[in-house]
């Protein structure tokens, strides 16, 4: 059962026009269920359309509601138990009419919501209350004559409801603006509008959700609740509608001497007649398949101040952890090769008093996954999954292998665990680095999988535990990488809107005469979904020695405070920002750069051995 999104009321931002005038010349009935077709006693997803189904997909069983007869009139029965599920359609684009018709008995509740994305990353578009208020928590309040909706930036409604009586409801969704409106009519009264809000908005303002139309959920939240559904229509006002982008440049080239750094701009444009969404990155491709290996991890090797905390609840409780790796954090070292691995730390712990600190539910599982770039702050497409059954986790590392490996070729990653805590339990595990801790990078949480992970700083008050148990094994050779990066992973362009990224090229590191290629990769929303735009970047000069980049190790990188330069025989590291400006020099004996007073960035590390010979590595700084 999934859980009711945690709400608080904030000011809406912003007033948003009205929507558009429906052209009724031109409405398309999409859905239209008045149940009158159905047997009375019949189960509604089991015995009825394609698109009824049940929240875990038990078709048939006691999530699927049933047809009843009420006043001479068929129309769809939920009670407790009942966890229903009407898909939309996942429309993305266009505007939308919404109408239903709700009757909840003497006493009883009611609760449905509509949902952005049902399966994978489940998210919320807007929950209502019949009968019943809400507080943003999990309990939902008997609450005769009253009604609440949630939905957008905050909006809250306390709605008059009626027992006995059918209530209507409308909802008016334009994809295409990204707006929607909501109307209830009381029996013998008029229409009103109860608010408007942001449409891509989550239900409580927390996030960005996005815009798809996917799914209603009708589920009576606890034993006092019961309600009857019916005359439920989708329409389709004025036609489909898309996005469409075009873009100023078939291919980005520079070219520049060694040393330097430029940028070029691109400029995107929608010309389609719906809002578009994009999700960029720098493609460089796959390295020369080989036996070595690479370990990728924010966390400490010392386990000596490995600390844990978990979540306080009474009951059992499912989360994910995750660490995040940027492209611009593991283009040094790791690009071009291919995960295979991933492994997680659960130690045994005991309190002062000697008691051994439980983890994990007996007889649940660990799932490792790996996440790929998405917007608005959230993961990606799922790239790789692994179950770890719960008979073979052990209070140590646990790792899996993945059934097909994944290949980093420019895109952010995460990495992810999810597991379930015992009540009272203390399951993330951490390096206990509060000093060194990447908030936002290797502290990763959340609950439900349709919102972003967020640091546990978050869930803490503030306070700081380091970064996360977590790794990941990569095998193969890498490829150069790093020199060109784009200023914006993400957006959403407005119908006729422009929108310009700028790719910033730097030389530094590269080799004299040396042409480098890679692809700009959009991920769409458009009729083309993926796009791709040739990149490359020729360097002055004739070809001469150099050191390779990976010489050096660095860790951690990225850092908030001391990097770590480990090699030997180093004279000097000279440190640029990411326009080629000199910020400092360091000779020290230990190889420690202290980059805590430095703004959030990318930095080059020009190393100077004793010979006079040179390397330059990225260092991104993420406080």
């Amino acid at each position: 059962m999934r859980k009711l999104l945690l709400f608080a009321i904030v000011c809406m931002l912003g007033l948003f026009n009205t929507l558009s005038a429906q052209n009724e010349e031109n409405v398309e009935i999409l859905l239209n269920e008045d149940f009158e077709s159905y047997e009375v006693g019949a189960k509604i997803a089991k015995d009825g359309a394609d698109h009824w189904t049940t929240w875990s997909k038990q078709e048939g069983g006691a999530e699927d509601g049933s047809v009843a007869e009420l006043n001479g009139e068929k129309c769809a029965h939920f009670t407790y138990g009942n966890d229903q599920v009407l898909r939309l359609g996942g429309y993305q684009a266009g505007v939308f009419e919404l109408e239903y018709d709700v009757y909840v008995p003497e006493g009883k509740g009611g609760y449905l919501n509509i949902l952005h994305q049902f399966e994978g990353n489940t998210s919320w578009a807007m929950q209502s209350f019949f009968q019943m208020t809400n507080d943003g928590g999990d309990i939902a309040t008997i609450a005769p004559g009253h009604g609440s909706v949630h939905a957008g930036l905050g909006n809250v409604a306390d709605l008059p409801c009626v027992y006995e009586g059918w209530m209507h409801f409308r909802i008016v969704i334009n994809a295409n603006v990204d707006k929607a409106e909501y109307y209830y009519t009381m029996p013998g009264n008029e229409e009103v509008k109860a608010f408007e809000w942001q449409w891509s908005k989550d239900s409580f303002g927390e996030s960005i959700a996005g815009r798809k139309l996917d799914a209603m959920n009708f589920w009576p939240p606890n034993n006092n609740a019961e309600y009857y559904l019916d005359n439920l229509t989708l329409k389709r006002i004025g036609g489909e509608s898309s996005a469409a982008i075009t873009f100023d440049k078939e291919s980005i080239e520079a070219n520049m001497p060694k040393d330097d750094v430029t940028t070029v701009e691109l400029e995107i444009e929608n010309v389609g007649t719906s809002i578009a969404e994009y999700v960029a990155w720098i493609d460089y491709g796959q390295g020369t398949a080989s036996n070595k290996e690479n370990l990728v991890s924010y966390s400490l090797e010392d386990m000596s101040t490995t600390t844990t905390i978990g979540w306080s609840t009474e009951t059992a409780v499912t989360f994910e952890i995750a660490s995040l790796y940027p492209a611009s954090a593991y283009a040094g070292s790791v690009m071009g090769t291919n995960i295979t691995q991933a492994a997680y730390f659960l130690g045994e712990f005991k309190t002062e008093t000697g008691e051994t600190v439980p983890m994990l539910e007996p007889g649940t599982d660990m799932i490792f996954r790996i996440y790929g770039q998405g917007i608005n702050g959230k993961p990606g497409d799922l790239l790789a999954e692994k179950v770890l059954p719960s008979e073979e986790i052990v209070l140590d590392w646990n790792a899996v292998v993945f059934d097909e490996p994944v290949m980093l070729t420019g895109f952010d990653f995460y990495l992810a665990v999810e597991m379930t805590q015992c009540k009272g339990g203390s399951s993330m595990v951490l390096d206990g680095n509060s000093e060194g801790e990447l908030v936002g990078f290797g502290d990763l949480c959340r609950q439900g999988n349709g919102t972003a992970f967020r640091p546990l700083t978050e869930f803490t008050a503030g306070e700081k535990f380091g970064n996360l148990h977590l790794m990941v094994f990569c095998v193969g050779d890498p490829v150069s990488a790093g020199w060109a990066e784009l200023d914006k992973k993400d957006g959403m362009i407005e119908v006729g809107a422009t929108e310009t990224i700028n790719v910033d090229f730097s030389t530094f590191g590269l080799k004299k005469g040396e042409k480098y290629e890679a692809t700009i990769l959009f991920n769409t929303n458009t009729e083309e979904g993926t796009i791709e735009l040739p990149l490359s970047l020729y360097v002055w000069g004739e070809d001469v020695e150099e050191i390779l980049s990976n010489t050096y190790n660095i860790y951690p990188n990225p850092t908030a405070a001391q990097v770590t330069v480990e090699g030997e025989n180093i004279n000097y590291i000279a440190v640029y920002n990411s326009v080629g400006q000199l910020v400092k020099v360091v000779r020290t004996q230990n190889n420690v750069v202290d980059m805590s007073a430095n703004e959030n960035g990318v930095y080059f590390f020009n190393i100077v051995d004793n010979a006079g010979n040179s390397s330059v590595q990225r260092v991104v700084v993420a406080k």
